[in-house]
């Protein structure tokens, strides 16, 4: 490169190469911006929905911007799931980005169709992430898309793709991601779930009108791919304690009939562990705290703490004898026992024509520590022994 003039060449050379590429530089406002994908199922065809934000509405400029929040959904439809992403391709005007799509839901007959195929199709193309949520829903997949968050804010400010902050203070179910579903998909004899979303429209009102928000309602659930059925969060109580790395939970502790106090209990641990061949036990620990007594029926410490304990283990049980009913390992004690002692699942579970639930619960062990009350969380709960 001692040549002037090879210097010169070879600099324009990278002049011309970096204004070509410059060329297929897109502006912010040029590209849409797809934030939520819905999947549904019905008259043999799949159902594409993608979710657009109004960008306006979530940068944060000098002047503030009142108009109310857009939301635009595409529908589409093809005979396979990546026919119907296709199809939307046609009336976007403008390149669709989907590096940003943070949730994704599924219809329950999208479900029920088969996961696999849809995660194939959205995993084949380059721009997608594994770690949006994803959820299901019986909902109309437009209406949900629809739903906005509190003070005029888009969706983007909802559960639908910001569901850890409500999981913090209230772990009814774990929002669970892409990848996390799918590995769970795939692990042998593992029953799965997603969470349901659904709309109510009537808990908040704005302006004295009717304001739709986003809620759990339950939860679908599968093993494997296998579609094992939906069921609502009043049927599942007990599958709260089954679900690992729960952050908050909450119970109403009745004493005999009427309700005694309600405790909270943040980060609980549940493990599975091999009893007497094939037997599983199911021990909790929970360490929590009293937030209100209704009377002073439960006068100690003590009391409390095993009353809280019978709850719990009695919404555990009655959870696993519903899984045997409706033929749902809602406890994937199967899979502990497929873990643990492969000889006993597969003398069990080995036959490909069984597929009914056997007895697996051997003792379920739950041990409660109340530390303090309430706001008074630096100090230990002081109640007077009574004889």
């Amino acid at each position: 490169m001692n040549n002037p003039k090879k210097v010169l060449v070879w600099m324009a050379g990278l002049l011309v190469l970096f204004l070509a590429g410059c060329g297929e530089v897109k502006e912010t406002q040029d590209i849409n911006y797809a934030t939520a994908v819905g999947v549904d199922f019905k008259d043999g065809k799949y159902h594409c929905y993608v979710q657009f934000i109004d960008l306006k509405k979530v940068a944060k400029t000098e002047t503030a911007d009142s108009r109310p929040p857009k939301v635009w959904v595409s529908k589409a439809d093809g005979t396979t799931f990546t026919d119907a992403f296709f199809e939307v391709y046609n009336t976007a005007q403008e390149r669709i980005l989907w590096a940003y799509v943070t949730s994704i839901v599924l219809s329950e007959s999208a479900i029920k169709e088969g996961f696999p195929d849809i995660f194939d199709g959205l995993t084949r193309y380059y721009e997608f992430r594994l770690t949006p949520w994803i959820f299901g829903t019986k909902e109309s997949i437009p209406d949900l898309l629809s739903t906005l968050g509190f003070y005029d804010q888009t969706s983007l400010n909802t559960i639908l793709h910001k569901p850890e902050g409500t999981f913090q203070q209230n772990s009814v179910l774990k929002p669970i991601q892409v990848f996390k579903f799918a590995s769970h998909i795939f692990e042998p004899v593992y029953t799965s779930y997603l969470p349901s979303l659904a709309i109510n429209d009537t808990q908040w009102e704005q302006n004295k009108k009717d304001e739709p928000k986003l809620e759990y309602d339950g939860a679908f659930f599968m093993e494997n791919d296998e579609y094992k059925g939906f069921y609502g969060l009043n049927e599942i109580k007990g599958f709260r304690w089954a679900i690992p790395d729960m952050e908050r939970l909450s119970m109403l502790v009745p004493n005999f009939q009427n309700p005694d106090f309600l405790a909270v209990f943040e980060a609980p641990k549940t493990k599975l562990r091999a009893g007497d061949s094939p037997m599983i036990n199911v021990q909790v620990k929970a360490k929590g705290y009293v937030v209100n007594r209704e009377n002073n029926s439960a006068t100690r410490l003590k009391q409390m703490e095993e009353l809280t304990s019978a709850n719990i283990e009695k919404e555990i049980r009655e959870l696993y004898e519903f899984g045997l009913k409706e033929n749902v390992d809602f406890l994937n004690l199967q899979h502990a026992l497929y873990r643990s002692n492969w000889k006993a699942w597969n003398k069990l579970y080995g036959k490909a024509e069984d597929d009914e639930e056997h007895e697996l619960l051997d003792k379920i062990t739950v041990d409660v520590k109340i530390k303090h009350g309430g706001a008074l969380r630096n100090r230990l709960l002081k109640v007077k022994e009574i004889d």
